[in-house]
């Protein structure tokens, strides 16, 4: 049964696309419609570059009017990124990152969404977290981004192909893999923060004819890393305990990836790596030391074959078992009226509220056998995914998805081992209109069955029309949900515990665009212009200012709202542009307040120079973050705005060798020095001497204050790389 407010969203929806370019928009795209029945798509072109398409799903998103933006290998390398973060911030369109990426934690948030409204897959594998019973994994850090063949952004609701978590948008990674030749690369980068950086891989057929191949690959990343949080802004006794410290970060992979060509239709495909990353994650209110460690292992395999023209197959399975160990310590205080006896000298006496020099762990996370505890999750998915044309007007994708999980903490943490399955099975409706065979159309359904919720429905829609003069119309939507994570339904700490009653978030979205791909004084200009419009139901939130907090489902329905505008301009062979527009309104239903760490817009741009001869390359890529907020403190009082700025980074490189095949590049980051915030938390005074002398209160506002995560100040990188 269709409610009175989906009613009132598609009544809404079709307003906006009937408004077209009042609505500003989505990624851009090469023409998908072509005859009937057939695949047209061969390319998509984003900022300048032209990348081959070699997704099927990329190919048939774009065709059934979806949102597909290509980020390609050679972007990513021109922009010298040292993770997937500062890649998406810089080339992904209406990406936001949540969380901070150096100090190791960090998510990728599409379009005004959460954290558990965009999916990040790896080669199939997704990576969102399902929180085990210490606190999340960040899955998406572990990334090693020379590794990254492309990015393929799928922009607004996918979840009827890759699940649940995916309401809002999927980033895609398709990494590097062995092709049947002989190759390799080498690099090395050295920067501030003395920043090391090596990478290598190379691939090889290990039989005459080229059809099994493999590839070795790895990667060592250390920082010194910026500082996180300013002095000023930690706690007495924190920073007395030595609170106020580096935030280096280490992070080493490696893997193995082999390719079986079974035959001209089909090809087998297997990976197995292992990563390891390192952080420091303590909070200036809060931890003195608190060295983290995150071991994600991964096995992921597919098979692809076409059986006729008319039936085309892809199989993949996949395990990963990530495990985190943290340590968390807290100063030791003086609690007694009359002072404590010095740990270090009997004979001198602690005053009242102050440090005593000593330090202690939080519950089950100390050091050593006994005292500290990994916690962490096993899953193994599997999808099958067939592609049938029936006519050449009509054609049918049918799925099914099967993904299991069991949580694999230690058992101090007293939560079920028990392995839970989620069974999806979905059917996509593709029919060609006889009248007007150039109109894709598709139409789409999902069941999932689950021992956690029985079962749930969920739908999907995309249609895309071309027009005259190389103009396009194209617009989807549907439904997804998102299921509580186990920390937040058993979290058991002194300052937050879980809620085993929380619900599921649903979430129901729409969008749409307009655009055109024309030639343009002797380049070529690409743009588009949309919006977007996503309901989320029982969004799951945090108290603030009680003590402990919990998780809560919210009552009220968060309305995003939001405007894009995209234009790419391929000036001419050596110079290209890129501009991107998006404006998000995301407010909880009947209120004007934004909510929290959700930009109200932001602008990204990019500039790139290649030489004829290949040799010299710069790019300019600047961004402006509109003004962002968070809030804390009892009931929420405190708010703070922490966007309004302004970040650009540059990179030089130089190509050399008989063949360019070494590359010399010098980067810098925030060109300005402009001085931001990444994100911005609130803490409180428990461990102050104020408080614990009883001048202040958690009744009193000044319990609580705000602290601001810094950027990255300027920067500077250089890096020595070759393909061979």
């Amino acid at each position: 049964m269709i409610t009175a407010r989906q009613k009132r969203s598609a009544t809404a929806f079709v307003g906006l696309l009937l408004a077209g370019a009042a609505a500003p928009a989505l990624a851009m795209a090469e023409d998908a419609a072509g005859p009937a029945g057939a695949k047209a798509v061969d390319e998509v072109i984003v900022t300048g570059h032209r990348a081959q398409v070699s997704s099927v799903r990329a190919a048939e998103a774009i065709e059934y009017g979806n949102a597909v933006q290509v980020v390609t290998t050679q972007q990513i390398e021109d922009g010298g990124f040292v993770n997937i973060a500062e890649a998406a911030v810089a080339l992904v369109r209406g990406a936001n990152i949540g969380y901070s990426p150096d100090e190791g934690e960090y998510t990728i948030r599409l379009d005004g969404g959460g954290d558990r409204d965009t999916l990040v897959v790896l080669d199939g594998v997704p990576l969102y977290d399902r929180g085990p019973a210490l606190e999340e994994i960040w899955g998406t850090t572990t990334i090693d981004p020379h590794m990254i063949e492309r990015m393929e952004v799928f922009r607004g609701g996918n979840s009827l192909f890759y699940g649940s978590s995916a309401g809002i948008g999927v980033v895609s990674l398709v990494t590097k893999r062995p092709d049947g030749t002989r190759k390799g690369e080498f690099g090395v980068s050295y920067g501030s923060f003395n920043s090391r950086e090596l990478w290598a891989n190379f691939s090889m057929p290990i039989d005459a004819d080229g059809r099994h191949s493999v590839m070795l690959y790895g990667s060592s990343q250390q920082t010194d890393g910026p500082r996180i949080f300013r002095p000023e802004d930690f706690v007495d006794n924190v920073a007395a305990a030595g609170g106020v410290q580096k935030y280096p970060l280490n992070r080493n992979n490696i893997g193995v990836k082999y390719l079986w060509k079974i035959d001209e239709a089909s090809e087998f495909r297997l990976n197995a790596q292992y990563t390891q990353i390192e952080f420091q994650d303590a909070f200036p209110d809060n931890n003195v030391f608190t060295p983290n460690r995150v071991e994600f292992p991964i096995i992921d395999a597919s098979y692809i074959r076409d059986w006729s023209p008319n039936l085309h197959t892809e199989v993949e399975a996949y395990w990963t078992n990530p495990q985190l160990s943290n340590t968390e310590l807290f100063a030791e205080i003086c609690r007694i009226p009359t002072g404590c006896v010095d740990p270090s000298d009997a004979k001198k006496v602690i005053p009242w509220g102050v440090f005593t020099g000593a330090v202690e762990p939080y519950q089950n996370q100390g050091f050593g056998e006994g005292n500290k505890y990994a916690s962490g999750y096993e899953e193994l998915g599997l999808t099958v995914r067939n592609t049938i044309k029936f006519h050449k007007y009509f054609e049918l994708v049918a799925g099914v998805q099967s993904v299991t999980y069991r949580d694999d903490s230690a058992s101090v943490f007293l939560i079920s081992d028990d392995r839970a399955t989620t069974t999806g099975v979905y059917f996509d409706a593709r029919p060609r209109l006889p009248f007007s065979p150039d109109t894709a159309i598709s139409l789409a359904v999902r069941t999932d069955f689950a021992e956690a919720f029985d079962q749930r429905t969920t739908w999907k829609f995309g249609v895309r029309q071309p027009l005259p003069g190389g103009f396009y119309v194209r617009a989807n939507g549907g439904t997804s949900y998102s299921l509580p994570r186990t920390n937040e339904l058993y979290r058991e700490e002194l300052t937050i515990v879980g809620n085993p009653d929380l619900k599921t978030e649903e979430t129901e979205t729409y969008n749409a665009g307009i655009g055109f791909d024309r030639p343009f004084m002797g380049g070529r200009v690409r743009a588009e212009v949309g919006g977007f419009m996503t309901d989320i139901t029982d969004r799951i939130r945090t108290t603030s200012g009680l003590t402990p907090n919990t998780y809560y489902n919210d009552p009220n329905v968060t309305e995003i709202r939001g405007l894009t505008a995209d234009l790419d301009w391929q000036i001419n062979s050596e110079w290209s542009a890129s501009l991107s527009y998006t404006k998000q309104e995301a407010t909880p239903a009947g209120s004007s307040v934004q909510i929290n760490e959700t930009p109200e817009y932001f602008l990204q741009g990019g500039l790139n120079y290649n030489s004829e001869s290949g040799r010299f390359h710069f790019s300019l890529l600047p961004r402006y973050q509109g003004p962002e907020y968070a809030t804390g403190g009892p009931g929420n009082v405190l708010r703070h705005n922490f966007g309004e700025y302004l970040v650009v980074n540059a990179t030089a490189g130089y190509w050399f060798g008989e063949d360019n095949q070494y590359r010399l590049q010098f980067r810098v980051v925030n060109l300005l020095d402009e001085k931001y915030a990444e994100r911005y938390g609130y803490g409180n005074m428990r461990f102050s001497k104020d408080f614990i002398t009883g001048k202040i209160k958690t009744t009193d506002l000044a319990y609580y204050y705000g602290y601001p995560f810094e950027g990255k100040p300027r920067a500077y990188y250089v890096t020595f790389s070759t393909k061979f």
